[in-house]
This record gives structure tokens, C-alpha cells and sequence, in this order.
């Protein structure tokens, strides 16, 4: 990695979007030599469209597939689609199925960056003599006392650090994240005026293999039985019944069809399949767990400290105070932080926004 940045060879990933396309197009104005590779994640059948404005609003459609490589021949670089159907299967929507059934709420966008795109991909990149890869995120690499890190990109409305806290540190050296600098705006500026084929083309809004964004559809046209139980408050009293504790996530308000007279939210989802209940202020949990924690500017080590904590995208991180023992993170919030949730994220930034370490949080 010491010789000039110029011509090394480097893999793209790109979804069919605009964000790739530009930072695929950066990259080879910047002297790189860049190659597009599409990954075929999930095989995309008729039972998935629900219309045509369903089908754009998703990725991982035969249509991505077209775009990215029209993308790719707009800009002058080769292209090939890799089959990773079984690899994401695996990796990904396995255990997505497997953490509603555990009364979880799991994100399959960390899981997919961690094991797929910055895991599986850039293993093969490895294998195939590239230097680096690169994607469409919007988020920055630094090196912070001999550990590499992800930093917040410039664009702080669309940053996805927090997705990206399960890059390990070989994976982190080798990646190239082009927007670092630049804003949404300015990425649909350089795809006009480079006249790029998806310039004008809308953002996917949904988990790529969701595409009618309904997890409940989805888990049962995948064969998962819903699991039946009782709507309690927290003081045990049966308010309901219900049909199955899948159809509800920490934190839910709507859908409850409860009327007390006052707002009311899923405070916690029992693995006998009772959905407790209760007012907004019962969601203040304020310890948790971190598991299967992944190191980024923070050393391996045991080590506590104080620092600020993120537990779902686009949520604000919170002050906390974490102690690492050698196997998890125990954290404790210092001020309120919303829906606590088994199966989500929870990455921990310095006060800079520097990712420190991330797991996945399990309630105690």
C-alpha cells in the first residue's frame, strides 16, 4: 500500500443508484483504475412487485442490474454482475428471519455491509489482485493512533456510519469511501452534468429484499409461524390478544388497537409471545448489553470510559458510559435515548463522531 495511489486497481460495488455511479466516476477521474461489479443478492421474482412505483423504490431488481451496468459503459469502465444469492441468504436474511422468531429486531443493513459488501466482497476483491474497494456510502475512513476508523461524511443528513460499524481493521485499510466530501446535491450535480443514466433516478427506500417493505409479508411468505400471545401492561394485566409477537417492534405505537384513554407503546416483546405495554416514559431503559463487539479506533482491550451512543440510524447518539471486559460492552445512558432494542445496533463515536467500537445490543 506504499506505492502511488495512481492506477491501483479498484472494485466498485455498484447497486444500479446514484451514489455508486458518482463514486465510480470519481474514482476514475482521480487516475484509479476502476472496475463496477454488481452484486445479485436475491433473485427477484414477480411475487416481490407490488407496481411499477414499488419496483423503483427498491434494489436489487433486474432494472438495478441494467442501470449499473449502463452506468459502467456511460463512464468507460468493465462491469460484472456476482451471484452472492446463497452467501446473502446465509449471512443475511437467515438471521433476519431468526431474530423475529427470538422476539428481536434485527438490521439487516449492518449485517449486509459486515458480512457481505466489506466481508464476502472484499475477500473476493482481495483474491482477484485489487488494492481497494469502494461504495456509494456516505461516510469517511481516518486513522486515529494507528487504528482506522469510520468518521462522519461531510453530508451529515445522509451519513451511514452507524451501518458501518463491523468493518474490521484489514477491511477498513483497503476501502475507499468517494463521497466522504461531498453532499447529496452535489453527487446529483456531477451525475447531471456527466449526463450519467441514473442521475434523476429516485433513492431506494426499503431493505433490498423487502421490496413491498412489509418484514410481516415477507417472514410469512419464508414459512415463519407467528407465535400468539397476550397484550399485557407492565403490571402484568391481559389488555388483548394477539396473533403473533412478530408483528410488533419495540417502541410501536400504532397498530395496538388498544384504547385506554392514553398514548400507548411496546415496551418489551416476551419470548412466551406476550407484548407488553405501556406509556412513552416506560421505554426509558437505560442498560443494556453490546454483543459480538467490533473494534475500530478504540484498542481490543478492556477498557471503560465515557463517550456518546447511537442504537438506530437516525436517531440522535447519547451520552454513555461503557465498560468493555474482554467479551462484551456493558453501557449505561446517561440521559433518555428512546426504544432500546434487542437486535439492533449500537455503536459507540467519540466526541468527534469517530466510530469507536459497535455490537449488537441485547436488553438485560
Amino acid at each position: 500500500m506504499e506505492k502511488s495511489d495512481h492506477n491501483k486497481k479498484v472494485l466498485v460495488a455498484m447497486s444500479g443508484g446514484v451514489d455508486s455511479a458518482v463514486a465510480a466516476l470519481l474514482l476514475k477521474e482521480q487516475g484509479y483504475d476502476v472496475i463496477g461489479a454488481n452484486m445479485r443478492f436475491w433473485e427477484y421474482d414477480a411475487s416481490c412487485d407490488t407496481g411499477e412505483k414499488k419496483r423503483h423504490t427498491s434494489c436489487c431488481s433486474p432494472e438495478d442490474l441494467k442501470d449499473a451496468e449502463r452506468v459502467a459503459r456511460s463512464i468507460g469502465i468493465p462491469f460484472y454482475a456476482i451471484k452472492m444469492e446463497q452467501d446473502f441468504k446465509k449471512k443475511v436474511i437467515q438471521p433476519f428471519i431468526q431474530a423475529y422468531t427470538m422476539a428481536q429486531t434485527p438490521n439487516p443493513c449492518v449485517l449486509c455491509n459486515t458480512e457481505i459488501k466489506f466481508g464476502i466482497f472484499y475477500e473476493k476483491a482481495k483474491s482477484l489482485g485489487f488494492d481497494y474497494v469502494a461504495t456509494g456510502h456516505y461516510a469517511r475512513r481516518v486513522k486515529v493512533h494507528n487504528r482506522y476508523a469510520i468518521a462522519p461524511a461531510k453530508d451529515k443528513a445522509k451519513d451511514q456510519s452507524y451501518y458501518l460499524y463491523g468493518l474490521n481493521q484489514e477491511a477498513l485499510s483497503q476501502t475507499l469511501f468517494p463521497l466522504a466530501d461531498i453532499t447529496k446535491e452535489d453527487v446529483r450535480k456531477i451525475a447531471n452534468k456527466n449526463q450519467l443514466p441514473v442521475a434523476k433516478k429516485p433513492e431506494s427506500q426499503e431493505i433490498c429484499f423487502i421490496p413491498e417493505n412489509n418484514y410481516r409479508v415477507f417472514l410469512q411468505k419464508q414459512g415463519v409461524k407467528f407465535q400468539p400471545g397476550f397484550i399485557r401492561d407492565i403490571e402484568g394485566r391481559i389488555l388483548a390478544k394477539h396473533d403473533g409477537k412478530e408483528n410488533f417492534t419495540i417502541g410501536q405505537r400504532r397498530g395496538l388497537k388498544i384504547a385506554l384513554g392514553k398514548k400507548l407503546y411496546v415496551i418489551d416483546i416476551l419470548q412466551n409471545g406476550d407484548v407488553i405495554v405501556g406509556e412513552k416514559k416506560d421505554l426509558d431503559v437505560r442498560r443494556f448489553i453490546l454483543k459480538e463487539p467490533v473494534f475500530q479506533a478504540l484498542p481490543p482491550s478492556k477498557c471503560k470510559g465515557e463517550a456518546f451512543i447511537q442504537i438506530r440510524y437516525n436517531s440522535p447518539a447519547v451520552r454513555c458510559v461503557y465498560q468493555y471486559n474482554g467479551s462484551e460492552f456493558h453501557v449505561k445512558l446517561l440521559e433518555f435515548a428512546g426504544a432500546v432494542t434487542s437486535g439492533q445496533a449500537g455503536v459507540i463515536y467519540n466526541e468527534n463522531g469517530i466510530l469507536l467500537a459497535g455490537g449488537t445490543i441485547q436488553r438485560i
